[in-house]
C-alpha cells in the first residue's frame, strides 16, 4: 500500500476484529509481529504488540466472558515490523498520562494513538 507522497502506508488493517485474521496473518519470527490499535466499546484505546493478531482477539473473547471487559469494537493493525514490541512501548510513553490502570487502557481518542503510533513507528522502525 502506498500513500500519496508515495511512502509506504503504516497501517495494513483498520477494521471489525472479525474481519482481521481474513487479511492479516500470522508472521514468522524473522518478520517481527504487529502494532495493534484497539478501540474498545467503551470508548477506551489499548495497544498490544503480538506475532498473531486473530489469537489477541481468540484472547480478548475469553476476557470478556470471564471478567465482563469491553469488546473490542475496531481494530488498526500495522505493518509488520522487527521491533514491534519496543515500538509498543514507545507509543505508551507518548500517551501514559492518559493511562487508565483498571482497564490496562487509555483514555485518549484513537485518532490521537495513530497519529502517535506513526511517529514512533516512523523513528524506530528505521533504527
Amino acid at each position: 500500500m502506498k500513500s500519496k507522497r508515495g511512502r509506504k502506508t503504516v497501517w495494513l488493517y483498520d477494521g471489525s476484529p472479525d474481519q482481521a485474521d481474513l487479511l492479516v496473518a500470522a508472521t514468522e519470527l524473522t518478520e517481527g509481529g504487529y502494532v495493534m490499535v484497539i478501540e474498545l466499546t467503551n470508548g477506551l484505546t489499548r495497544l498490544a504488540a503480538t506475532r498473531h493478531p486473530a489469537k489477541y482477539v481468540t484472547a480478548w473473547h475469553q476476557f470478556v466472558k470471564r471478567y465482563g471487559l469491553p469488546e473490542i469494537a475496531r481494530m488498526i493493525i500495522s505493518q509488520p515490523h522487527l521491533r514491534y514490541e519496543a515500538i509498543k512501548r514507545g507509543i505508551a510513553k507518548t500517551i501514559a498520562d492518559d493511562r487508565d490502570e483498571d482497564l490496562d487502557a487509555y483514555r485518549v481518542p484513537v485518532d490521537k494513538v495513530t497519529q502517535s503510533a506513526e511517529n514512533v513507528i516512523e523513528l524506530l522502525a528505521v533504527r
